[in-house]
């Protein structure tokens, strides 16, 4: 039986062929410099070449995990990436997404400082990102503060390094069904002993394919996201 990993890097992946495979290779070269690290990919049910490429790709790369699911949606995958980490044994999980928008060598600064920290969070600086994006990261930095008492930078940021401890604490406090759990997770985490800290990192445009949160599904799925902060409040 193989040794439990000390850090797995969950990925959810959704029709990203234009870029997959060149973000897996980034991230696995930068993984060759931490002992005990794998690559988790979780296809949200792709309808494009994705599933086919990661494939490709993992036969070549043994540190790479490639999961199937029906489309459920980020906050699935994600969950699903986070509950399989910890089944493996894994000490440590970190999370990025799939559309390059980060230099996966900004996660050593994040490694760097998990000897003090159990929840590091890097916060997107010079955000490439369009302007209706920003403007409700905005609005949800507010909504926190205002209803948690804390302050996030960037809550919903897909960098972020957890302690398997500190998960396995925080997953079944979050409701059946959460849409963002990322959101919640840093809520209990600033929230929460274990130590909390959030650093900046380097943010580019996507390599390609289009974001998942157009304006239009972003109008329809922001409310939901509003009313899972306010319903949560009375749990923290």
């Amino acid at each position: 039986m193989s040794a439990a990993p000390r850090v797995v890097v969950v990925m959810p992946a959704y029709n990203e062929e234009e870029c997959i495979a060149q973000v897996c290779r980034e991230w696995l070269d930068m993984l060759e410099s931490v002992e005990g690290s794998r690559l988790m990919v979780i296809d949200d049910g792709s309808t494009d070449r994705t599933p086919a490429i990661l494939q490709a790709v993992a036969v070549a790369h043994p540190a790479l995990e490639v999961v199937h699911q029906r489309n459920a949606g980020h906050g699935a995958a994600i969950l699903n990436g986070y509950r399989r980490a910890l089944e493996m044994g894994a000490e440590w999980i970190f999370q990025v997404d799939s559309d390059g928008q980060f230099d996966p060598w900004d996660f050593t600064r994040l490694w760097e400082r998990s000897e003090r920290f159990g929840f590091v969070m890097g916060y997107r600086r010079h955000r490439k990102d369009s302007l209706h994006r920003r403007a409700v990261s905005a609005a949800l930095r507010l909504l926190i503060r205002l209803r948690f008492g804390v302050r996030l930078r960037d809550p919903n940021a897909p960098f972020r390094l957890m302690e398997a401890r500190l998960l396995r604490e925080f997953l079944p406090r979050l409701p059946d069904g959460v849409f963002a759990p990322n959101i919640l997770l840093a809520i209990l985490a600033r929230k929460g002993g274990g130590g909390f800290c959030e650093i900046p990192v380097h943010h580019r445009a996507r390599r390609g394919g289009t974001g998942s949160l157009g304006l239009t599904r972003l109008a329809r799925v922001l409310p939901r996201c509003v009313l899972e902060l306010l319903r949560f409040r009375s749990q923290t």
